[in-house]
């Protein structure tokens, strides 16, 4: 029987991980694994439900690869939030079980399906039900509406988009999930991860931007008037897919927090100032945005802002249609909600 022990980094950052997932592929088809957590390590939302997945993943392809842990003991928050749970490992609060606590979303599993809660729910589109499901979530974490207002409104607009990206272009009914505030920092990281077809694969639907790379992919995807179904009638007049999702919310996460999107073998790091590629490994898409919510300031005035300078980008981008964005991908919800759900 192929069994090995395995440890895991000392550390999570982005360098490690995307190099550990790589390092992991070599153990997909063993019988069993032995995995060895280090007393230090620290995870934040991305790092849990990146290496949680990559291991699920490895389990979708081998169903019987045995999972077991040694000093995992040690990391109650990991525990709490479902980490070892989401990887196959029998230890801690089940995916989505710690559901509702202060500052904080455990990685939790939502479904294409579970949008729809009542009868009523069919009469609206898709999109419409991922905002009200958003506006759940950013209020759980930002708790006040009115005193946070920044904090849900950035929250709100980003979990919609990234959410809608999941359920229009990867081919995946399902999601995951995970998110953490720090209130003394002003900070907040969210984390989402699939297991669909990935970038370059729905990129590809449209004959305009079929690549070679993952890597050149993910660099196209995060640019205005980029999408795989621009090439497409509209269907909506109010949800239509103009290819800014990605873009606008990696411009908020960038106005002083940081952006991050891996698909396949390439990963991407953004920041204000910064732009740094990884090689990785990972079935389907996972992202995180980190955003510092003192710098945030008006999330109207700043998507207006991207808004205005994605349209000059558009232009260049040959196969992009210059297709102008959609009300939706550039109003918060507050601006046309009306009592509509």
């Amino acid at each position: 029987m192929a069994t090995a022990r395995l440890q895991l980094p000392q550390k999570f950052d982005l360098a490690t991980i995307f190099d550990f997932a790589q390092e992991l592929d070599y153990y997909v088809y063993h019988d069993a694994l032995k995995l060895i957590f280090p007393s230090t390590a620290f995870f934040a939302p991305f790092s849990m439900l990146f290496l949680a997945s990559k291991f699920k993943s490895m389990r979708e392809r081998n169903p019987d690869l045995q999972l077991d842990c040694n000093g995992h003991k040690e990391h109650s928050y990991a525990a709490h939030m479902g980490f070892f749970q989401h990887l196959g490992f029998d230890h801690g609060r089940e995916v989505g079980e710690a559901w509702g606590g202060e500052n904080y979303l455990p990685i939790t599993e939502l479904r294409r399906d579970s949008l729809y809660e009542t009868p009523s729910d069919e009469n609206f589109e898709l999109a419409d039900l991922i905002q009200r499901h958003a506006d759940k979530l950013a209020i759980m974490i930002a708790r006040d509406r009115e005193k946070n207002r920044d904090m849900y409104d950035v929250l709100s607009y980003s979990i919609r988009e990234v959410m809608r990206n999941v359920f229009e272009h990867s081919q995946s009914n399902r999601l995951y999930y995970c998110a953490q505030y720090w209130p003394k920092s002003h900070k907040v990281e969210f984390a989402v991860a699939d297991f669909g077809v990935g970038i370059r694969r729905g990129l590809g639907e449209n004959p305009n931007f079929r690549f070679a790379t993952d890597k050149e992919a993910i660099e196209y995807s995060l640019l205005p008037s980029v999408s795989g179904k621009t090439h497409l009638p509209r269907r909506s007049e109010v949800w239509f897919n103009s290819g800014y999702g990605l873009y606008m919310t990696s411009r908020l996460a960038r106005n002083g927090g940081n952006f991050v999107l891996a698909s396949g073998s390439t990963g991407i790091h953004l920041s204000r100032r910064t732009k740094n590629n990884y090689k990785t490994s990972f079935p389907g898409t996972v992202l995180r945005f980190n955003m510092d919510i003192d710098e945030i300031g008006s999330v109207s005035t700043r998507l207006t802002q991207f808004r205005k300078e994605g349209t000059q980008i558009a232009k260049t981008i040959a196969g992009s249609g210059n297709r102008p964005p959609s009300a939706m991908s550039l109003l918060l919800r507050r601006d046309y909600a009306d009592g509509k759900l």
